[in-house]
């Protein structure tokens, strides 16, 4: 019996779930084994009232028996550098793709976003979560030649769960994890793909990564924004499948 080559798990961002993967994952071969994850309070996971960075790390990391390759998308990657850092033996290589190290400005962390708008996204996903996901889902598509098909395809799996219970404390989240401290000492290969027009986490976010992982390829898809793997699925599809099959 042929026995699947490589574990893969995906990690998505903040006010997703698993379904943001759902065009993605057929364009990966089929002889890997990929499993979606849902974070806390988002899509059919479960929240407790609180949504912590490294706690979410362990809790995938303890659900994991094999070593994988694992796949973070913004605050997905957070949890992964945090996985990565504490449990090495459970990651064989790691796909950061429009992430970041921290997310807001600081004196010595220029590359951040100064004062973004957090508040206010929180307000209008819970305002209302179906019509603001679609359109954050269409500007990240201004520079793409395809749209409709991919947001017909995943949008309604992906707001059918309805706006996360997490929205707020995973947001809250966001604001103060800094991965930094964990960078140097992360010996494991790892692939940033940046989109060239992101102002989310713009390639300056990228570039620091590179600067400070060890082991990292850095490539921006210059005319895709925050979602690579849903605008130039297929470009994305191949770098991910090029990287993880060297490692």
């Amino acid at each position: 019996m042929h026995q699947p080559t490589k574990k893969i798990y995906l990690i998505h961002g903040w006010a997703a779930n698993r379904h943001i993967f759902d065009d993605l994952i057929p364009r990966l071969p089929t002889s890997w084994e990929v499993h979606a994850l849902d974070l806390p309070g988002h899509g059919s996971a479960p929240f407790k009232g609180y949504f912590d960075v490294a706690e979410t790390a362990e809790k995938f990391a303890a659900e994991i028996t094999e070593p994988g390759y694992w796949l973070g998308w913004s605050l997905g990657s957070q949890i992964v550098l945090h996985l990565a850092a504490r449990y090495p033996e459970k990651v064989h290589a790691l796909c950061l793709t429009a992430g970041f190290a921290k997310f807001q400005a600081a004196p010595d962390y220029p590359e951040g976003l100064t004062n973004p708008a957090l508040a206010k996204m929180v307000d209008l996903f819970q305002q209302d979560y179906r019509k603001y996901m679609k359109q954050f889902l269409e500007l990240q598509f201004l520079y793409s030649k395809e749209q409709h098909p991919i947001l017909e395809k995943v949008l309604p799996d992906i707001v059918k769960h309805g706006a996360p219970a997490a929205l707020q404390s995973a947001l809250d989240a966001v604001a103060v994890s800094d991965a930094r401290p964990l960078l140097p000492d992360l010996k494991i290969p790892t692939l940033l793909i940046f989109g060239g027009k992101d102002s989310i986490t713009p390639v300056r976010m990228g570039e620091y990564l590179h600067k400070y992982l060890p082991y990292s390829e850095l490539h921006i898809i210059e005319k895709a924004a925050h979602a690579p793997f849903l605008t130039h699925a297929e470009q994305f599809a191949n770098l991910l499948q090029a990287f993880f099959e060297r490692h």
